[in-house]
């Protein structure tokens, strides 16, 4: 549709305008999906829980089948809900569909493979959808410009879209942008009461997100599609894991958890190359330190442009 548009009536018109709006939305509706996709894994990693899987559109594995053997160990999709069973059309040639009880499901977590592809995918999207808001906004500008209301949306959209990249310089320019859209909105008597609040909304948000940020030691990490954190909230949230990780895995003290186990967790908060040794008894405090340290070298790798001198250890 935008190349038509360009090729018909040029570059520079409102249709074109719209069009990168609404790329610019479905960057942002795909980049949320995957956000609501890796929490879901994160919440069965951290509590053991599956209910989130029992939802159409969640990816399981068939198992525990007494009567239906043939069918444990082949994966599907959860395409329908009752108060007691699913129905789970499998990854077949003919889609057979069966109803399955929620024992004889288990959720389908990501290979490190797919799983690093859905992160970078998301950065991708994040910045797909700065460039479609930043043409947006160009191009109202110079159609409209800087007196007009469609130019105050502009700037509210550009910053809303910097402020989810949580990277301390796009905020303070997402703040910036947000500040210019209601002096616009303002200065053109726009009466529209639901935009107004719309834009004080967001730069209340944006604010309280530099703030944030202005705190030691709080950084946001690959692919800064996350809320920034301090180490203290790193070390809760690695030993909330690590619980998890042996409800599931093993037992308090027993060598029994796998490395692989504490590396799948690992994966979903970025650590692709952490190796954590289940060799003896499995230490919470090594592991939430080990965890702790590469998420800060991951933060300050990712903001290395914009970090000050890092704090010590638990600094807040």
């Amino acid at each position: 549709a935008l190349d038509l548009t360009r090729r018909c009536h040029g570059k520079e018109i409102e249709e074109v305008a719209t069009c990168h709006e609404e790329m610019a939305i479905i960057c942002r509706e795909q980049v949320k999906a995957i956000i609501k996709l890796l929490w879901m894994h994160m919440e069965h990693m951290l509590t053991n829980s599956i209910r989130l899987y029992h939802s159409p559109g969640s990816r399981v594995l068939v198992e525990g089948l007494q009567k239906q053997q043939q069918y444990n160990g082949i994966e599907g999709v959860v395409v329908k809900m009752d108060a007691v069973r699913m129905r789970v059309r499998l990854d077949m040639l003919d889609n057979k569909e069966l109803m399955l009880k929620s024992e004889n499901v288990c959720p389908l977590l990501p290979t490190a493979l797919k799983l690093h592809e859905q992160l970078m995918k998301m950065h991708d999207l994040a910045q797909e959808r700065i460039a479609s808001s930043k043409e947006y906004h160009r191009i109202q500008i110079k159609v409209k410009g800087v007196r007009h209301v469609n130019t105050a949306i502009a700037c509210q959209n550009l910053g809303l879209a910097y402020l989810a990249t949580h990277q301390a310089a796009e905020i303070g320019l997402a703040v910036s942008l947000l500040i210019q859209a209601d002096k616009i909105r303002r200065r053109v008597g726009a009466d529209d009461k639901d935009r107004a609040l719309s834009i004080s909304k967001s730069l209340s948000v944006a604010q309280s997100a530099q703030a944030r940020l202005d705190e030691g030691g709080v950084l946001s990490a690959v692919p800064c599609c996350w809320p920034p954190t301090s180490r203290q909230d790193d070390e809760i949230q690695m030993a909330r894991l690590f619980a998890g990780l042996q409800a599931r895995n093993g037992k308090r003290g027993s060598p029994s958890m796998s490395s692989e186990a504490m590396q799948q967790g690992l994966r979903l908060f970025g650590l692709f190359n952490v190796t954590v040794s289940a060799c003896g008894a499995v230490d919470v405090d090594a592991f939430v330190a080990i965890a702790c340290d590469e998420l800060q070298k991951m933060k300050l790798e990712a903001n290395r442009d914009s970090v000050p001198a890092p704090v010590a250890a638990g600094g807040r």
